[in-house]
């Protein structure tokens, strides 16, 4: 059991998308998939060009509301990425880390890792499926013209870009349609691979935390039962030699897990922010988007869609945050009610440290507290977004 093996989905959307981000602690990876993850890049690089071309040759509108929107999309989806690429020794060390806690082989953390990730497949895979058909849809909105004219301008892709000096004739018109639809797409893709790789590794941590917990409370809780059966000081003795030693072994397990903590931190701070601030201003446009086009049925849905998709994506990475926050915090909880108090003062000791610990020691991955993604961040994202989207509307 490793990074890699136990998430079949985050291994397939990371080839799929070609992103190649690290799945182990050398992020070796077969030559076909390389060459098809630099076609990828190419194939996306070609499409940005001819966008940015295409914003200088349509009017002004069309720019601000498909071509500037697209590239910010685009920017957005490909941020996460690139910091994670930059930091690519970071990510190995926090890979192999991981793994070394993973290949315990415990069946306790199997359960524990598999009822952490599998409810977290269903909600992406409803999110992949909403966003291509939507991003599909959008983008196809503009192929009956092909049945209404001959000849095609810039501004008649549904975001502009420069295929073939105009007007051009229909061929021409529908391969650009098909470049734009194939690389949004990918786009989409790629922001859903690099999601469902942060929240496995999120997932991953909190596990760990969880596992700690569990051991914690099985401890405790045999050796008691050892020490009522042992009437015999020599033996009651060992069960406390015995308890000890396990207990030291979950304490560097413990302090292991707050190193792993403060890598995530460097790693993702920033992103989070950037996550949170995204959205906000996401779900105000999505508002404003929504009740403008109230009178189409077939757009209004589209964006209903969309819409529906985004708050998914954003809900599954603020649960999976506020899942992370409660670990740490209630790592101790269940094991003070155990018999801890009975064994002897070096146990007890330990244990009172540890608690304080894990109730005191606030690993906060985002670098400011307002931006800090979790459930109540997540109400307080759709409320200001409600507040501004109520704000725009008012001053028009």
């Amino acid at each position: 059991m490793d990074f890699q093996s136990v998430n079949p989905l985050n291994v397939r959307l990371n080839l799929l998308s070609g992103n190649l981000l690290p799945m182990t602690n050398n992020s070796s990876f077969p030559t076909f998939w390389r060459i098809y993850s630099a076609c990828v890049w190419l194939f996306e690089l070609f499409y940005v060009v001819t966008l940015i071309l295409g914003c200088f040759f349509v009017p002004i509108e069309k720019t601000m509301n498909d071509g500037i929107i697209v590239l910010i999309v685009i920017a957005e989806a490909n941020f996460v990425i690139m910091r994670i690429f930059s930091q690519t020794a970071l990510v190995q060390q926090l890979i192999g880390k991981l793994n070394d806690t993973l290949n315990i082989g415990d069946e306790n953390m199997r359960n524990i890792i598999i009822t952490n990730i599998k409810p977290m497949e269903t909600p992406f895979k409803f999110y992949l499926m909403i966003g291509t058909f939507s991003t599909s849809f959008w983008f196809c909105m503009s192929l009956p013209l092909i049945f209404e004219k001959n000849q095609f301008y810039y501004s008649d892709f549904k975001a502009p870009g420069v295929y073939s000096k105009e007007p051009f004739s229909v061929d021409i018109y529908l391969i650009g349609t098909m470049i734009i639809l194939i690389n949004n797409i990918y786009i989409f893709v790629k922001k859903v691979s690099v999601d469902v790789y942060i929240t496995h590794l999120i997932s991953l941590i909190t596990a760990q935390y969880q596992y700690i917990g569990s051991r914690f409370v099985l401890a405790f809780r045999n050796c008691s039962q050892q020490a009522d059966n042992c009437n015999v000081l020599e033996s009651n003795f060992r069960v406390d030699s015995s308890i000890e030693k396990e207990i030291k072994d979950l304490c560097r397990q413990h302090n292991n897990m707050v190193y792993i903590m403060l890598m995530v931190k460097k790693l993702l701070s920033v992103n989070i922010v950037i996550m949170y601030v995204n959205n906000v201003f996401r779900f105000c446009f999505l508002g404003v988007m929504l009740s403008r086009i109230s009178a189409s049925v077939l757009e209004g849905s589209m964006v209903f869609m969309y819409g529906s998709g985004s708050i998914t994506q954003f809900y599954i990475l603020c649960n999976c945050f506020q899942k992370l926050s409660e670990a740490t915090s209630d790592m101790t909880d269940k094991a003070f009610h155990e018999d801890w108090y009975q064994f002897n003062f070096s146990v007890k000791r330990i244990f009172m440290m540890v608690i304080m610990a894990s109730n005191n020691m606030d690993l906060r991955i985002s670098l400011f507290k307002n931006f800090n993604l979790s459930l109540p961040s997540f109400m307080s994202v759709l409320n200001q977004s409600y507040s501004i989207a109520l704000l725009l509307l008012r001053m028009q």
